[in-house]
């Protein structure tokens, strides 16, 4: 079972996207990975466990903030109702002014991936879709061509939930046993 990673904007759920992807993903039988919180990441990890009797789980890995009682709790609003696994982490999240070595929570989403799928999103998609393709990891964008115009270049970029599917067969082609 691979644990595939969907990157994408923390605030416009792209349902009519991450919907589609989120019930393929579990009807395949894999893992779902996502920051945890709104956006997008409600929008597919709803869909996800909406599937009856699918094998895999959900996965946030979520932003913090430090407690004195506890060392650290998850922001406001994290996780979102459907992640079934956290993974609190006291990495910071990447902002616009920190620097692209700088380590940051999507440094543990994008590793914690077999297979990253990007949606359209923001600063924080981009740093995750650059980190992806600097470690190696299979890495596609899904939606329309002109929401990656600011990725960075090398993403492929597909339309249709059967096109994520073959990406995926390609690069998890025998996956089951490699484990």
């Amino acid at each position: 079972m691979a644990t595939i990673g969907v990157m994408g904007s923390g605030k416009q759920g792209w349902d009519e996207l991450a919907a589609p992807l989120g019930v393929w993903i579990a009807q395949a039988g894999h893992n779902l990975l996502t920051g945890g919180g709104g956006g997008t990441m409600t929008c597919v990890a709803r869909a996800f466990c909406s599937v009856p009797d699918r094998r895999g789980r959900c996965i946030g890995v979520l932003p913090s903030r430090p407690d004195a009682a506890r060392g650290f709790v998850p922001l406001d609003g994290y996780p979102n109702p459907y992640v079934e696994i956290s993974i609190l982490t006291p990495l910071p999240r990447h902002d616009l002014d920190t620097p692209p070595d700088a380590l940051s929570r999507n440094h543990v989403n994008v590793l914690s991936s077999d297979l990253v799928v990007a949606l359209p999103g923001g600063q924080g998609t981009r740093d995750e879709v650059r980190l992806g393709l600097l470690f190696g990891k299979p890495v596609v964008g899904f939606g329309p061509a002109r929401a990656f115009d600011a990725m960075p270049p090398g993403l492929p970029v597909v339309s249709s939930v059967q096109d994520v599917a073959m990406f995926a067969d390609r690069h998890l082609g025998g996956y089951e046993s490699r484990r």
